[in-house]
C-alpha cells in the first residue's frame, strides 16, 4: 500500500522541540550520564519540550484547517462552474424551445386586405398572425409578387405601418408598379430610405395617385430613379426639395407622361452632375411650368437640360425654387384642402392676417376673394 506523504514540519518548531538535546549531546533529558545536570536547565528541558509538543498539535490542528479551507474553496469553484454551465444549458434550452414556438425575428413583408383594398407594408415577427394574403419583398430586378399574381389591380389605398419605420431596405424597385387605382399612400414617413440605392419604376403607372409626401425621403445613396414616376396622370405638382441627388446616374423617363403635373419644387439637395443616362426625362409633360414662367415645350429638351430651377429666359428650366409656404395652405399642414377654406374664413372673421399663403390669388391683399379662389383651385386642381 502506497504511504502518504505527511506535510513537512517548519523549521522552527523542530529547531524548538530538540533544544535540549542538541545543546546536551551526550546526555538525556531525563536521566543522568557522567554527572549531574543543574535543576534549572533540567526543567528548562522539560519544559521547551512541553512548548515543542504544544507546536507540533497546534501545527498538525492549522495544517488540517488548511486542508479543509482547500477543500471548501475547491468545492465553490466547482459549484460556480456547474453553475456556469447550467446557465449556458438554460440559454440553450431556450433558444431551442423560442424555435419550437415559432418566435422568429422582425422581417419585410407585405400584406393585403380584400375587404379594403389595401396594401399595408410591416417590419415584426408578426406576419403569421397577419389576415389576408402575405408578400416577401421583393429582391434584385424582380418584380413584387403582388404586381405578379395581379393583386396590383385592385389595391386602392397603401399603408406603411409605424413598425416598418424599423426596416432598412436597399431597393424600392417596382414596389407600386402599375398600381393603376391606387388612390392614396399613408404612413410613408415610416418608410426609412437612407439605404435606398435604387427607386427605378418605383411610381411607374399610378395613375390615379394624386398627391405624394416625399418630405421624409432621404435619397442620399440613390443612383437609379429610372422612370421613377413615369406615367403618374393624376399629379399635378411634387415636392422634391428633401431630395440629394448627387449620387443619381440615371433619371431617364423620371417624370415620362406625366400629363397633368404643373410643378415641380426642388431645394439646394437637387444635382445632376453625376447623371448620364436622362433621355426622356421630361416626355409628354405638357402642363409643366418653371418657377419663372418657362412653359413645356416639344421643342425644347426632354432630358436633364431643363431639370433645374427656372431662371427664366436666360437660364430655362422646368422646376421651381421650393417657397417658405406653399399658396393656399393657410393651416401649415404642408398640403392645399378643404381645411384651408374654413381656416381662412376664421381668419377673416378675426381680423388682420398676415399669412402669405392665404393670398390665394396673389393680388397682395387678403378678402373674401382669396376664398373664392381657394376653392376654385381645389376644384380644378390649378390657380
Amino acid at each position: 500500500m502506497e504511504r502518504k506523504k505527511s506535510s513537512p514540519v517548519p523549521l522552527f518548531v523542530m529547531r524548538t522541540a530538540v533544544t535540549s538535546i542538541s545543546r546536551y549531546p551526550d546526555r538525556s533529558i531525563t536521566g543522568y550520564h557522567g554527572g549531574e545536570i543543574e535543576h534549572e536547565q533540567f526543567e528548562m528541558g522539560k519544559q521547551m519540550m512541553r512548548i515543542g509538543k504544544k507546536l507540533l498539535s497546534l501545527w498538525s490542528a492549522a495544517r488540517k484547517i488548511f486542508q479543509t479551507a482547500n477543500r471548501i474553496i475547491l468545492n465553490q469553484l466547482i459549484l460556480i462552474t456547474m453553475s456556469k454551465k447550467l446557465l449556458f444549458r438554460l440559454v440553450v434550452l431556450m433558444a431551442a424551445m423560442m424555435c419550437a414556438f415559432g418566435v422568429a425575428a422582425a422581417e419585410a413583408y407585405a400584406v393585403y386586405t380584400s375587404d379594403n383594398t389595401t396594401l399595408t407594408f410591416y417590419y415584426d415577427a408578426q406576419r403569421s398572425s397577419r389576415l389576408g394574403t402575405t408578400y416577401d419583398m421583393n429582391t434584385g430586378y424582380n418584380y413584387p409578387d403582388w404586381y405578379t399574381d395581379g393583386t396590383n389591380l385592385n389595391v386602392t389605398q397603401v399603408v406603411f405601418d409605424p413598425s416598418f419605420a424599423g426596416a432598412r431596405p436597399t431597393s424600392t424597385i417596382y414596389w407600386f408598379f402599375a398600381l393603376f387605382n391606387l388612390q392614396s399612400i399613408t404612413g410613408l414617413e415610416y418608410l426609412n430610405t437612407s439605404e435606398v440605392t435604387d427607386m427605378a419604376w418605383m411610381f411607374f403607372y399610378c395613375s390615379n395617385l394624386t398627391s405624394l409626401d416625399f418630405s421624409h425621403f432621404n435619397t442620399s445613396k440613390v443612383n437609379s430613379m429610372y422612370n421613377m414616376l413615369g406615367y403618374c396622370q393624376s399629379l399635378t405638382s411634387l415636392d422634391l426639395s428633401s431630395f440629394n441627388t448627387s449620387q443619381v446616374i440615371s433619371m431617364s423617363s423620371m417624370f415620362d407622361h406625366c400629363a397633368n403635373l404643373q410643378t415641380i419644387y426642388v431645394g439646394d439637395g437637387w444635382n445632376t452632375a453625376a447623371v448620364t443616362i436622362s433621355q426622356d426625362m421630361f416626355k409628354d409633360c405638357t402642363s409643366l411650368v418653371g418657377g419663372k414662367g418657362t412653359t413645356y415645350s416639344n421643342s425644347n429638351p426632354t432630358d436633364k437640360t431643363y431639370a433645374h430651377i427656372d431662371g427664366g429666359t436666360s437660364n430655362p428650366g422646368y422646376f421651381t425654387e421650393k417657397p417658405a409656404f406653399i399658396r393656399g395652405d393657410v393651416n401649415g399642414d404642408g398640403s392645399v384642402n378643404i381645411s384651408d377654406v374654413t381656416t381662412l374664413i376664421d381668419l377673416l372673421l378675426g381680423g388682420t392676417i398676415s399669412n402669405p399663403a392665404a393670398d390665394c390669388n396673389q393680388d397682395s391683399s387678403i378678402n373674401i376673394s382669396d376664398v373664392t379662389s381657394l376653392i376654385d383651385y381645389l376644384l380644378s386642381n390649378h390657380w
